[in-house]
């Protein structure tokens, strides 16, 4: 297999670089702006579709991190994916976390719709609005219409709020951590495991990057590779067929291709 010269050659045979293999030539990282990964802050991301020839721009998504002291911190999501005919799925939530090693949700409100625009009511019957809460070892999950509740054991996370964990984690002398993984804000997932995967060093349009990554695996959900810079900012992260690509920090803007070519062997 041809080594691409950016990427390290002793992590090259990693699955999730070669996806943004073809990305590095274009892509310039955000500066950091006095980034803290357990401060306040906000992460704007480009999400790209994978197909054989080139990944293509498919929707983006902004995380931001309100810090209440040394315990817990507040997470914003606002997410936008490109769909057909025009329309796109937005999702927004607002979460209420613990600031321990999986960034654990306490309670948190989400809505989803598609539509044209952000501003556009739902398509037909595609809007919903739902609160969750964990307690006493529940999910609570209440609509409008019902209210769900599903036992949830032992360690727990969302996999939004993971996006932000991973950037608190401390690299190769973490242990593997055994939970359950709350999937699309309502659904848990049992048996997952997040750990330390390798380090890394790629080279970008503005220079090298220093890269560690985490992996997780676990029922019902594709495997996912997160990538975190020297500063502890995650700027990329590979899950199936789609690829997040770390375009803003607190506003300062990077450089994101419309679509990058796709890896050669």
């Amino acid at each position: 297999m041809k080594i691409d010269s950016r990427i390290e050659s002793q992590v090259a045979q990693d699955f999730s670089l070669r996806k943004v293999a073809g990305l590095l030539e274009h892509y310039t990282p955000p500066p950091v702006a006095g980034f803290a990964p357990a401060g306040n802050w906000k992460h704007e991301y480009t999400m790209y579709l994978l197909d054989p020839q080139v990944s293509i721009k498919s929707g983006a998504f902004a995380l931001e991190r309100f810090s209440k002291g040394t315990q817990s911190f507040a997470m914003t999501v606002q997410m936008r994916a490109s769909g057909i005919s025009g329309f796109s799925l937005f999702q927004h939530a607002q979460i209420q976390c613990r600031t321990d090693t999986l960034a654990t949700p306490g309670s948190w409100i989400f809505d989803a719709k598609m539509a044209r625009r952000p501003g556009d009511k739902p398509y037909l019957l595609s809007g919903r609005h739902r609160s969750a809460k964990v307690s006493d070892g529940y999910l609570m999950i209440r609509d409008k219409l019902a209210t769900s509740r599903t036992m949830i054991h032992g360690p727990y996370s969302n996999e939004w709020t993971l996006l932000e964990a991973v950037q608190r984690l401390p690299g190769e002398s973490m242990k593997q951590i055994h939970y359950t993984l709350i999937d699309e804000y309502d659904t848990p997932q049992p048996d997952h495991s997040l750990a330390f995967r390798t380090r890394a060093k790629m080279s970008v349009a503005n220079g090298p990057l220093q890269l560690v990554g985490y992996y997780d695996l676990g029922r019902a959900v594709i495997p996912t590779v997160y990538w975190v810079d020297q500063h502890g900012r995650l700027i990329f992260v590979c899950t199936g067929l789609v690829v997040y690509a770390l375009a803003a920090t607190n506003g300062q803007s990077g450089i994101c291709p419309e679509r990058y070519p796709a890896y050669r062997a």
